[in-house]
């Protein structure tokens, strides 16, 4: 059996410093080798402490998979919340414009079936000269901008509501860093139109 000194560890520490010492097979340290190393707050190949540490390790890497639990069901609540918000809107519309609150409430049940991952269901909408089949998957910027001149006109109160419904869709769209939004958004947009324009597509 070798025994490692202090003045053995002294000098392998100043030719090269170490922040691990490997006890090698079939030695061990003098007490004041390792006092040395414990001064030096050296790790030990054979210290118990660096064994339990060494089993805690997996563990810690085991709980990476609950997190992408929780951001999961992160995206999950903020789509119920903005579920709430198309239901709210579309309870006030009912006094308003049934045919459009039944829209609202149309758009609401589909977001239920939507995943952050993957589309459970096709949106319905009809082509218009802005948004059809080949485009209405991609992302695109408001057809207009909405300012005080569209919130005094006669479907201004329409308007206004769709046009927060659209802000809240595009702002979980970019947070969750999903594109299986933009069909809700660009029907919005449709919608929006609509109010705005008649049969005319308001799209530049």
């Amino acid at each position: 059996m070798k025994f490692i000194t202090e003045d053995d560890l002294r000098i392998l520490f100043r030719k090269e410093p170490f922040t691990f010492y490997d006890l090698p097979a079939g030695t061990r340290l003098t007490p004041g080798a390792r006092q040395f190393l414990v001064d030096k707050k050296i790790p030990i190949s054979d210290d118990p402490m660096m064994v339990k540490r060494n089993h805690v390790k997996p563990a810690e890497k085991k709980e990476e998979a609950p997190e992408k639990v929780i951001c999961q069901d992160h995206f999950l609540l903020k789509k119920k919340t903005l579920q709430a918000q198309f239901l709210e809107v579309g309870l006030e519309l009912l006094s308003r414009d049934v045919l459009l609150a039944e829209q609202i409430f149309d758009l609401e049940r589909k977001l239920s079936n939507l995943k952050k991952e993957g589309r459970e269901e096709e949106m319905g909408f009809k082509p218009c000269t802005g948004f059809h089949e080949d485009n209405m998957l991609e992302p695109f910027e408001d057809c207009f901008e909405i300012t005080g001149f569209h919130a005094q006109s006669e479907k201004g109160k329409e308007i206004l509501l769709l046009h927060r419904l659209r802000c809240s869709t595009r702002e979980l769209a970019a947070e969750a860093g999903s594109e299986n939004l933009n069909p809700v958004i660009n029907r919005l947009s449709q919608m929006i139109c609509l109010e705005y324009g008649g049969k005319t597509c308001q799209r530049k």
